[in-house]
């Protein structure tokens, strides 16, 4: 808002100062690297020397120091004095006065927790993260300021009128009211996250499957939604049974028996207008035992899906539930399809980050065989054999004895080849690897509800230990880059070799 009325400020003799040195300094300040800041201020106290105004405004809330909630700090600005003492005798010829202004404590926490949400993990309630706080009150805080430097530090009480911080601000420079011609088109209210959101912060907090991905489902979250792919019909369930294939006869009666005969289940899903923001907010026991029971009946395989998904909410236990519904062809069909639709389309950003990845892949295997559209049933089958085919050679290097974050001996292949046409390559001289998941992202974006899960299988697969991790890292610590080829790493970002040296591969 100042920066709006720049002109008629300096008109007036009021010149301010913004940019991103003003900003680089408060950061400074609020990391506690303190050399630098002196640099940057006194880089700033030039600038302010050059000004033709005698009076100059800066404002940044960095130079308090670093805001309570965005580190894992239990004090409330610890540095304040020293941050200010350090401006005084830097600024000390500008004669400086430090306004600070000072919210309701409780309305602040709750900023403040608003803060911790957004960028950390470590709390997922209000009341845990308000009690880790030490030794807080604006009385005892604000009374040091004014004691440690009289005549030079103002305390201001913070007021939602939009205008007010500006008036009060200004007052300072001698002006009773906001002069005439200021323009305030720009005022704003100090507007927070709305509590919806929040409660979805605390909801990924408290339920992410893996803690160092929340950065990506938090942006992820506060992201637009995306609109859906055009509908279609829904595919027949169960399928027809795929016709006998010469050679491959035994394998086309197996698909056929894949689904099961017909039968009547008992109705435990829950009915088409439940509050799923609820289920995703409420926690599953996190005692549950496994229950020595058959499969067969659908009230048994809840109980079952309850030690699955123990500790973990109950919108992921429904899913659960709905998928293993849809497994089966039965006079629930249409009520679990409609339900596991409507758990994805409005509360996949959650699951995606909340499920493991088994259940990732029968989500993903769900829109194979129940998508509402082509491009849907399209996602849920690329993503379904791209990670069976994972299990598949994951779990085969497991029982040859081969660690999963192995460096390879060497770039070329040591056996003889088994499968004519399924050409070898060597390590660094091939782009296959990245393709194949530059494709699968690519075919991701065709419908953005089944497409998120997909999405998040690449983005976990990024993270963990695979055939992609280990050519990656094999090719950064043997230091191969071949021509043609220099940059396919698997996911078009190269990586640095480890510290120390890992495991090779017998």
């Amino acid at each position: 808002m100042l920066r709006q009325n720049t002109a008629l400020l300096l008109s007036a003799g009021v010149s301010t100062l913004a940019g991103p040195l003003p900003s680089q300094a408060g950061k400074a300040l609020a990391a506690k690297d303190f050399d630098a800041a002196k640099g940057l201020l006194t880089r700033l106290d030039h600038e302010i020397g050059k000004s033709p105004s005698p009076v100059t405004i800066l404002s940044q809330e960095d130079f308090a120091g670093d805001l309570f909630g965005r580190t894992n700090a239990t004090q409330v600005y610890p540095t304040l004095v020293k941050n200010i003492r350090i401006m005084s005798r830097i600024f000390a010829r500008h004669r400086p006065v430090f306004i600070f202004f000072r919210r309701e404590e409780k309305e602040w926490l709750r900023s403040c927790y608003a803060q911790h949400l957004r960028y950390h993990a470590k709390f997922s309630r209000f009341v845990d993260f308000s009690a880790a706080v030490r030794d807080f009150s604006w009385e005892d805080l604000t009374a040091k300021l004014e004691e440690t430097f009289p005549g030079t530090v103002f305390i201001e009480e913070y007021r939602r009128a939009p205008d007010h911080g500006v008036t009060r601000l200004l007052s300072y420079a001698g002006f009773q009211a906001l002069p005439q011609g200021f323009d305030g088109s720009a005022m704003v209210q100090n507007l927070s996250l709305p509590a919806e959101t929040l409660a979805r912060l605390e909801r990924l907090n408290r339920f992410a499957d893996n803690a160092k991905l929340l950065p990506v489902y938090k942006e992820r979250l506060l992201a637009a939604d995306q609109a859906g792919a055009c509908g279609g019909e829904d595919p027949a369930w169960p399928p027809a049974p795929p016709p006998d294939v010469p050679g491959l006869s035994a394998l086309a009666r197996r698909a056929a028996e894949r689904v099961g005969a017909p039968e009547q289940v008992a109705d435990i899903l829950p009915g088409p207008d439940t509050d799923l923001a609820a289920l995703g907010a409420s926690q599953m026991p996190a005692d549950a035992e496994m229950p020595q029971v058959s499969r067969s009946d659908m009230r048994d395989q809840a109980d079952i899906l309850r030690y699955h998904f123990r500790g973990r909410s109950e919108l992921a236990w429904t899913l659960g539930l709905t998928i293993s519904c849809l497994r089966r062809d039965t006079q629930l069909t249409d009520k679990a399809r409609d339900l596991f639709h409507r758990i994805w389309r409005e509360e996949g950003k959650h699951l995606a980050a909340e499920l493991s990845t088994r259940w990732l892949i029968s989500s993903l295997q769900t829109f194979l065989d129940h998508g509402r559209n082509e491009a849907q049933r399209l996602i849920g089958g690329i993503g379904y054999f791209y990670a069976n085919m994972m299990k598949i050679y994951e779990g085969e290097r497991a029982i040859e004895g081969h660690e999963t974050n192995a460096v390879y001996p060497g770039s070329e292949a040591q056996t003889k080849n088994g499968f004519r046409g399924m050409d070898r390559y060597s390590l660094g001289g091939t782009d296959l690897l990245l393709n194949t998941n530059a494709l699968a992202l690519s075919y991701a974006a065709a419908d953005p509800v089944a497409g998120l899960i997909l999405e998040e299988l690449l983005l976990r697969v990024k993270h963990s230990h695979s055939v992609f991790s280990r050519n990656d890292l094999s090719r950064a610590e043997l230091g191969i880059s071949q021509p043609g080829f220099a940059n396919t790493w698997t996911f078009f970002d190269e990586v640095a070799p480890r510290a120390c040296e890992g495991a090779r591969v017998r």
